[in-house]
């Protein structure tokens, strides 16, 4: 380890679950981490189902047993209907019984694991503007420099550090804009389990999230969704606000760690929601990072062999996802996969 003066050990820009779980991480590994979220309070995402291997890691994490307190619903498996009838599709059971998946309210799931983070003593500060690289490791903010020997980037779709350092995050397919919203009020149809039906135009997700709440996401590949477009089964709930959109194009950063840095979440590789796993890709990432930055922070690791593996490690994932998107996609009938 080298034994320049820093302020933290590891610096984490951005507090969302990949952010969060690298920051938990680090600290559980005795390193001094300090997290910079721009935002106040969580902000609302896209598709908050949390797959059944998400409760592994987020008992790591030390969290699972506090789960019931943002957990809405829990539900055995998903609806789906791909041009044809509707079937149940089970995440699966093992000798204890039945997996369940659950829907998470995304801005309670983050400050749970914001909370947490702050019990093992990581600095938490926001909002928090991050404006730069600090020349020989670490940050500027708005507020001022911060010395680390290792950076996180979680930012998310923004790619903060990529940007930065000029790497490229090609699209490897065309482009995809989801729009999302939320509704209040009752369909019984959707309280037992979430659905996604779609067809060669397009899919439309729904799930009940919360009491009396529900969300919907959809994707068109060949028209744009009307500001005021609603599923069929939720035209008689109430709307909460005004639908909002998101790029789910799909990208990996050419390169997603270095000496000194790693990427985490979408800030590293980015899906669209049919992927699935999406918060489990990030908690996982986000935990790898945290895992190879304390093998290089205490000398046990060389930094530039680690960032290659790391990079391997997320790409081969990647790349797996890619082909099994195409080749779904393609047998919908989609066009430009």
């Amino acid at each position: 380890m080298d034994d320049r003066h820093v302020d933290a050990d590891v610096v984490v820009v951005g507090g969302g679950p990949a952010g969060a779980a690298a920051a938990i991480s680090c600290a559980k590994r005795n390193l001094r981490v300090i997290l910079l979220e721009r935002d106040v309070s969580g902000r609302e995402r896209p598709g908050e189902t949390l797959h059944p291997g998400a409760e592994p890691l987020l008992a790591q994490l030390g969290v699972a047993d506090r789960l019931p307190a943002v957990a809405g619903t829990r539900h055995a498996g998903i609806w789906t209907s791909w041009g044809g009838p509707a079937k149940f599709e089970p995440f699966g059971a093992d000798a204890d019984g039945p997996w369940s998946g659950f829907q998470a309210w995304r801005a309670d799931f983050d400050a749970l694991l914001l909370a947490r983070a702050r019990e093992l003593r990581v600095d938490v500060r926001q909002p928090a503007v991050v404006t730069g690289m600090l020349q020989g490791g670490g940050v500027t903010t708005s507020s001022g420099s911060i010395a680390a020997r290792m950076v996180v980037d979680a930012t998310g779709r923004s790619r903060w550090l990529g940007r930065l350092l000029g790497l490229r995050s090609p699209a490897r397919s065309p482009p995809l804009i989801v729009r999302f919203g939320y509704a209040r009020g009752s369909c019984p149809a959707r309280d037992a389990a979430p659905a996604i039906v779609g067809d060669s135009t397009g899919w439309t997700w729904t799930a009940h999230v919360k009491p009396s709440v529900y969300q919907w996401t959809r994707l068109c590949f060949d028209e744009t969704t009307g500001a005021d477009w609603m599923p069929e089964e939720f035209r008689g709930l109430t709307p909460l606000a005004k639908a909002r959109g998101a790029d789910v194009t799909w990208r990996m950063a050419e390169q997603t760690a270095g000496p000194g840095w790693f990427m985490v979440g979408d800030a590293a590789a980015t899906l669209d929601p049919t992927s699935s796993h999406g918060v489990l890709k990030a908690l996982m990432s986000g935990m790898m990072a945290a895992h190879l930055t304390a093998a290089i922070v205490e000398g046990k690791s060389p930094a530039e062999e680690t960032a290659t593996a790391y990079h391997h490690w997320l790409a081969g994932w990647f790349e797996a996802d890619v082909e099994r998107l195409t080749a779904f996609y393609r047998k919908l009938g989609a066009a430009g996969f």
